[in-house]
């Protein structure tokens, strides 16, 4: 039985480092070359308009659900607030000369399109939040974090009543006293 020498084993190196890394330029080719839609797709954002106003340049993102996991009244659900850190995240990072970020999300029951929330902040108080220095990875882990100082520096107005109510989640509050 013949041993492999120094310059064989080097030649199957060179092949398997070759096999294993085009593959992976090839993705990060591909993910560098995605448009600003085909990112904003991931979280169900359908439009994007640049608004041009007195008050400034407004970033209008408009995005559609097709599902509502349980929540609070008043509150997004937990996937709705990743989104909405990513989608202020990204526009934040991808758009310039805006002043506000407005994103209408849009709940799809069964076909029938209603407003699930409304949400408005200033590119200020993007930076506030620290959102503006995060990386997708830390949008990612720390979303909790961001969420809570973006809804108490932005404006969101959760449309309770578009929402099914076996989507709320029981707190011990009794839904009988609205």
């Amino acid at each position: 039985m013949k041993t492999m020498s120094v310059k064989e084993y080097l030649i199957i190196l060179i092949i398997v480092l070759i096999f294993a890394a085009v593959p992976l330029i090839i993705l990060q080719e591909k993910k560098d070359n995605l448009s600003e839609m085909q990112e904003f797709e991931k979280y169900g954002v359908y439009e994007v308009k640049k608004i041009n106003s007195e008050d400034g340049n407004i970033l209008r993102v408009f995005q559609i659900r097709n599902t509502i996991g349980e929540r609070l009244r008043g509150e997004l659900d937990k996937s709705a607030k990743l989104d909405l850190c990513y989608i202020l995240w990204y526009s934040y990072n991808n758009f310039e000369d805006i002043n506000s970020v407005e994103v209408f999300s849009y709940y799809n029951n069964s076909g029938d399109m209603k407003i699930y929330y409304l949400y408005e902040i200033g590119t200020r108080e993007i930076e506030i939040s620290e959102l503006s220095n995060a990386t997708e990875a830390e949008v990612m882990a720390y979303m909790e974090y961001y969420y809570r100082k973006i809804v108490k520096l932005g404006n969101l107005n959760v449309m309770d009543e578009n929402i099914p109510y076996w989507k709320e989640a029981d707190n011990g509050y009794d839904s009988s006293n609205k």
